[in-house]
C-alpha cells in the first residue's frame, strides 16, 4: 500500500482526512500543534476522524523550524514514505530537497527553487521572453540607490523567497531609504521597478510544464492590504473580457518556461496590465494554491478545490485528468478585511448587500489588534456568487464601501 506524508499548515486537516479517505493510501501528517489543538477543541468528532483517517499524526510546536526538516527526513526513511505532498509556500522547497535526497517521485529541487526564489524565477522567465519588471539583487544601500538612480522611484524591495507580501516595501523617494534596515538585505532581497497598472491574480492547475486549467481575477494590490490601508478585494473576470484570454495565454508561456512540476499541482500567479505600455507584465508565480479567498472562489465557480487537487495530484492520483472541459458555473469574488493597529469598536454582524452569499465577522468589540503582517490576516470576510454572465465587481466594490462606513476603530497613538 502506498504511503504518503502530508505537510500541512492550513486549517484544512479534517478536509485532508476526508479527501484521502476516498483512496487506498496510508497517510501520515505533519502539522502545527496549535492548529490540531484548536480543531480538537471545537469538534467532538474530530479526534475520532483523525485517528481513523490518518495512520500517524506528528504535531510540532514550531512548524517553520529547521527541526521539522529533520523530522520530515526521518519519517520518510523510517516509515518508508512513497510520496511527500504539500500545499503551502514554506513546504515547497523543504519537500523537494527531501525527495531529491531520498530519490522520491515528485517536484525536484530545481523546479521548487524556480517557483520559490523570485530572482531565479524572473531570470528564467526573462530569458524565455516573458515580460517581468526590471530588477536587481541587493545586499546594501549602495546597490539599492544605484538601481533607483537608474530607473527612478517608486521602487519595490522584497525578499527573494517571500510569500503573502510579507516583508515587501514600497519606496517612494530617496528620503524613505533612510528608514530601511539594510542589514536584513543580506538575507536575500531584490529591488524592482514599480509597475503602474491594473493588478490581476491567476489561479489554476498545471502538470509537467502544461497549464491544465486557470482563471484570472481582478485583485487589489496586496501591498495596500498588508499595510492595513485597504481591504483585499478580488473578483473573477468575465469570460468575454479580452484580458481573460490574454492572461490565460501568458500563464501557459510562464509554466512552459519554468522547470516542470511532474504531478498535477496548483499554482497562484500575479500579473500587471501596465498602463504605460498596455501590455501584461508577470509579477510572480507560486506552485501552491493562493491564500485569502482565492481557493473558495475557485471552488464556488468550478467545483474544484485547489487544495484537494494539488494534494491528491502530488500523490499521483490526478495523472489522467485534463480539466479542460470544466467551465465556470458562476462568477465569484471575495473581500478580505484586514485589522488595523488599534481597538476594534464595532462592525455589523450581518451584511445587507444583495449578492453577498457569505459574510463573517471574526473581530471582537473592545479587543486590541495589531496591523496585518500578511494578506491572510483578516477580521472579516465576504464572498459573492453571481450568474456566469454577471460581473462581480459592483458587489465587491459595494461591500467595501459599506465596510469602510460601518467598521469603527479606536486607534492607539
Amino acid at each position: 500500500m502506498m504511503r504518503v506524508l502530508v505537510l500541512n499548515r492550513r486549517p484544512i486537516v479534517e478536509k485532508i482526512a476526508s479527501w484521502f479517505a476516498e483512496t487506498e493510501i496510508e497517510v501520515f501528517l505533519v502539522t502545527p500543534k496549535a492548529l490540531l489543538s484548536a480543531l480538537l477543541t471545537t469538534s467532538t468528532n474530530s479526534s475520532y476522524r483523525m485517528q481513523k483517517y490518518f495512520k500517524e499524526i506528528y504535531a510540532v510546536d514550531d512548524y517553520d523550524s529547521p527541526l521539522v526538516d529533520k523530522l520530515i527526513l526521518k519519517l520518510v526513511e523510517e516509515k518508508h514514505i512513497d510520496r511527500i505532498v504539500s500545499a503551502t509556500e514554506i513546504d515547497v522547497l523543504r519537500a523537494a530537497q527531501v525527495r531529491e535526497k531520498i530519490g522520491l517521485v515528485g517536484q525536484n529541487e530545481m523546479s521548487a527553487l524556480a517557483y520559490r526564489n523570485k530572482w531565479v524565477m524572473k531570470s528564467l522567465l526573462r530569458k524565455n521572453g516573458i515580460p517581468v519588471a526590471k530588477m536587481l539583487q541587493v545586499t546594501d544601500r549602495q546597490s539599492v540607490e544605484k538601481f533607483a538612480n537608474e530607473w527612478g522611484f517608486p521602487i519595490v524591495i522584497k525578499p527573494v523567497d517571500g510569500g503573502g507580501s510579507v516583508g515587501v516595501q514600497i519606496i517612494h523617494d530617496a528620503a524613505q531609504l533612510q528608514n530601511i534596515n539594510f542589514a536584513s538585505l543580506k538575507q536575500g532581497y531584490i529591488v524592482e521597478e514599480w509597475i503602474e497598472g491594473e493588478f490581476f491574480t491567476i489561479d489554476g492547475l498545471m502538470r509537467n510544464g502544461e497549464m491544465l486549467h486557470c482563471w484570472p481575477s481582478h485583485t487589489t494590490a496586496n501591498f495596500s492590504a498588508v499595510s492595513g490601508n485597504s481591504a483585499l478585494l478580488s473578483w473573477m473576470l468575465l469570460q468575454d473580457n479580452p484580458l481573460t484570454m490574454q492572461l490565460s495565454a501568458l500563464m501557459s508561456k510562464v509554466i512552459m518556461s519554468l522547470p516542470p512540476t511532474p504531478d498535477t499541482t496548483a499554482f497562484h500567479a500575479e500579473a500587471f496590465f501596465c498602463e504605460k505600455t498596455r501590455h501584461l507584465v508577470l509579477c510572480e508565480i507560486a506552485c501552491r494554491p493562493g491564500g485569502a479567498g482565492h481557493v473558495p472562489v475557485y471552488e464556488m465557480a468550478f467545483g474544484l478545490n485547489l487544495y484537494k487537487e494539488t494534494l491528491l495530484g502530488q500523490a499521483g492520483l490526478r495523472s489522467q485528468e485534463t480539466y479542460q472541459s470544466i467551465c465556470p458555473q458562476a462568477m465569484a469574488g471575495f473581500a478580505w478585511f484586514p485589522p488595523k493597529a488599534g481597538v476594534f469598536s464595532y462592525a455589523p454582524e450581518n451584511c445587507p448587500i444583495h449578492g453577498i452569499i457569505d459574510y463573517q465577522l471574526m473581530a471582537r468589540i473592545g479587543q486590541y489588534y495589531q496591523a496585518p503582517h500578511s494578506i491572510s490576516d483578516h477580521i472579516a470576510k465576504a464572498f459573492t456568487l453571481l450568474p456566469v454572465d454577471c460581473d462581480p465587481a459592483s458587489v465587491i466594490t459595494e461591500i467595501n464601501t459599506w465596510w469602510k462606513t460601518h467598521a469603527l476603530w479606536m486607534e492607539i497613538t
